[in-house]
């Protein structure tokens, strides 16, 4: 759902309207009636990585990841609300400034008593995937300047942060806490190349469909958010267009089951987090010029943030991602091997030096390519197995 070819206009007015309500009321949402509330963000971020590109060219020093966001909640009725989010995301060759619509949605709901409410989402839907997917989008609400990239893929993001089609949910509140069940399906944009060089790692003629999504979450919380878990399932399924006439390969079909466990742990001082990620992908029908396989990855990081004073905290992270658990290594079914994992720890601090304000650096300290954009590192072979990252970012939500 990209928004019309005045983009460019458009994002100059979004940016505009933030840095408006900026300077006239930094500390409030722009409430334009007791029903219409409007909130939205701007982030800038430097990025310097020793080798390879991570969000742009980032190999020698990059501005280029950059977030703005502007978005309303109507409720028009006590049954019935509309939310929208309008976004200009620039984080390399797959993400550009483009606005587009992050969500936009009607959601019907009703109230059987006063603890239980079931209601139906119909538009374009963020995806309950991890505890992160719906607010990845939102740079105040990630654990880090980037989401944990060993479980929260990048070259599938297109694909897995929203989907155009419904959801059926219940939120549940009881004295032993609160449970929300969803479930959804629809279709997704996966994006004009980066699903091909994520399957062929390289370009090709033709072009994956839109994606098939269907999938479900169990979440629950306790009073006071002490404990949060989650168990997550989703199942994009894609198919390849070729290009008459000029591609090797023929109509193929990918479809993926990946299944989230997640889990965080909250205390006055600290936050301790942990997902773990089994993915399944079955590539099949592309004809003799690419063999049929099944692979089963694995992926997981742990966090842990520390609260040194309120408004200052240190985070310490492991990720780590298997691409084919069969060979963990890399050296039997992927050229060059290091493509086929991926190992990193990250420090970061995190300072909310004045109201709405945030400002973060990060240092990540990386073995393997696993989760390098394949537009961003078109050429595998150049890219290299250890490398580092160094991160700051400059955040404001209104």
């Amino acid at each position: 759902m990209s928004l019309p070819s005045n983009s460019l206009k458009l994002r100059d007015w979004m940016c505009s309207a933030i840095l408006g309500v900026t300077a006239s009321n930094p500390a409030m949402a722009l409430e334009l009636t007791d029903d219409l509330v409007i909130h939205g963000f701007v982030s800038q971020a430097y990025i310097d990585t020793t080798d390879n590109n991570y969000f742009g060219r980032s190999d020698g020093g990059t501005f280029d990841f950059r977030e703005l966001g502007l978005n309303g909640y109507w409720q028009p009725h006590k049954n019935l609300n509309f939310a929208a989010q309008v976004i200009s995301r620039n984080a390399g060759r797959e993400s550009d400034s483009e606005p587009r619509f992050d969500f936009a949605l009607a959601d019907l709901h009703y109230h059987i008593d006063f603890s239980t409410r079931i209601g139906l989402r119909a538009g374009r839907i963020k995806i309950p995937l991890g505890l992160y997917n719906q607010t990845r989008d939102a740079p105040s609400a990630r654990n880090g300047i980037f989401t944990p990239a060993s479980v929260y893929f990048e070259q599938f993001r297109n694909a897995l942060v929203a989907t155009d089609g419904i959801s059926l949910y219940s939120d549940i509140s009881r004295p032993w806490g609160d449970l929300n069940i969803e479930i959804y399906a629809g279709e997704s944009d996966p994006g004009e190349q980066e699903m091909e060089y994520y399957v062929f790692k390289q370009a090709l003629p033709g072009e994956f469909d839109d994606a098939s999504m269907q999938g479900a979450q169990v979440r629950y919380e306790s009073l006071g958010s002490g404990v949060r878990l989650a168990l997550s399932y989703s199942r994009p399924s894609l198919d390849y267009v070729p290009l008459a006439g000029f591609d090797p390969l023929l109509n193929g079909h990918v479809i993926s089951d990946m299944l989230v466990y997640s889990g965080q742990y909250n205390t006055e001082f600290w936050t301790f987090t942990a997902e773990y990620l089994l993915m399944i992908n079955n590539v099949k029908g592309f004809g003799p010029g690419f063999e049929d396989f099944r692979a089963k990855g694995e992926s997981f990081y742990a966090q842990a943030d520390y609260r040194y004073q309120p408004d200052l905290t240190f985070s310490i992270r492991y990720g780590e991602q298997i691409v084919n658990d069969e060979d963990r290594d890399g050296d039997k079914k992927f050229n060059p091997a290091h493509v086929g994992f991926g190992k990193s720890w990250m420090l970061g601090v995190r300072w909310d030096f004045a109201p709405n304000w945030i400002a973060r650096g990060e240092y990540h300290n990386t073995r393997g390519t696993a989760w390098l954009s394949g537009t961003d590192n078109p050429v595998g072979i150049d890219t290299v197995r250890d490398w580092e990252t160094y991160a700051l970012q400059l955040v404001y939500s209104f």
